[in-house]
């Protein structure tokens, strides 16, 4: 199954659904703690689930306070609210990122399903991932620097000037970021390598898709290499010391994924070494970076975990809630669903 498909047909789906729809047939009203929502928001949830007791909390406390009888909440997903929430059958993140809750047990070992956000944000990351690429190959960072000078000169010695066409990018993680990554790199005539755990249907516009046991063998073509993977214990440092060594000298390194999929400390050495020429940063370890790190001082742009921002993916995020809450109260298989045993 393409993880495209957003719904499963896993035990634990399974049990939800035939829960929900026992729930439903005894006209159970099934109360879901959510954050405080603009009135056109929640007047939109309402209208998709009229049977549904939303319940607006201010913050953590409220969340716990409530959670007694709670059957859902979304954004309140903590150990205390998982510990209060003795009726829990289904909590939603608001991110895609669900590392963090991995290490919640009384989530991870219980029956609770967990949806997160994957798609929702991958187009404007995909763009800030491309805004990098396209920084580095053309040099804008410095004819914006000198622009206040006035200085008409066209290339100066050192300054790169260069196409995306023809290049290689590899994508590691092919999931809703990764896909419009390569979808907005193949459009600019890059040749598109892939690997990824779950997807099985190569997409039209990657070349090559693998699985990640061949990551490092791709990586010596590389002329780009993205990451775009969930941070879980298979991906912490996946691409350290070893990794940038197998790279082709003059590598382009993006990161729009989690900052401990990249050994730092590996990646300042490279690019001192000039093995990496450019790193594109969304996301570094330590986050936030702080003052007087070596990266803000080498050929990197670092942005503040902000790629994921944008009126598009707001409102792709409020659509997936509303959906998931619509399904939630019919009884219905739920979209995003987490494998809590991978992480993802």
């Amino acid at each position: 199954m393409n993880r495209r498909d957003f719904l499963t047909t896993s035990a634990a789906a399974t049990a939800l659904a035939t829960a929900a729809t026992a729930s439903a047939r005894a006209e159970k009203r099934v109360k879901v703690l959510i954050p405080t929502t603009p009135s056109d928001e929640l007047a939109d949830l309402k209208a998709v689930a009229p049977g549904a007791e939303l319940v607006q909390c201010g913050g953590e406390d409220e969340a716990i306070a409530q959670a007694a009888d709670a059957d859902a909440s979304y954004g309140f997903i903590s150990a205390k609210v998982i510990r209060a929430g003795k009726s829990l059958r289904w909590v939603q993140q608001a991110s895609a990122g669900v590392e963090g809750l991995m290490e919640i047990p009384e989530l991870v070992e219980s029956n609770i399903i967990l949806t997160n956000m994957q798609w929702v944000y991958g187009p404007e990351i995909a763009d800030q991932a491309i805004g990098y690429l396209l920084a580095f190959t053309r040099s804008l960072t410095h004819f914006v620097r000198i622009q206040p000078g006035q200085d008409w000169s066209s290339r100066p010695p050192g300054i790169v000037l260069d196409e995306l066409m023809g290049k290689t990018l590899l994508v590691v993680g092919l999931g809703g970021i990764g896909s419009e990554i390569a979808r907005r790199a193949a459009a600019f005539g890059m040749r598109v390598l892939a690997t990824d755990p779950k997807v099985l249907e190569r997409p039209l516009f990657v070349e090559e898709l693998h699985k990640p046991d061949r990551f490092e063998s791709l990586l010596p073509r590389a002329d780009v290499v993205a990451s775009a993977v969930p941070l879980t214990r298979v991906s912490h440092k996946l691409i350290g010391a070893k990794q940038f060594a197998l790279m082709k000298p003059g590598v382009i390194v993006i990161n729009v994924s989690r900052g401990k999929v990249i050994d730092t400390d590996a990646l300042i050495g490279a690019l001192d070494r000039k093995q990496v020429a450019a790193a594109g940063l969304d996301v570094t370890d330590p986050e936030p970076l702080p003052k007087g790190h070596p990266l803000w001082s080498r050929n990197v742009i670092i942005t503040p975990h902000s790629a994921g921002q944008s009126p598009g993916g707001f409102r792709r995020r409020h659509e997936v809630f509303r959906e998931n809450l619509r399904r939630f109260a019919a009884g219905e298989l739920l979209l995003n669903i987490v494998d809590k045993s991978v992480g993802y």
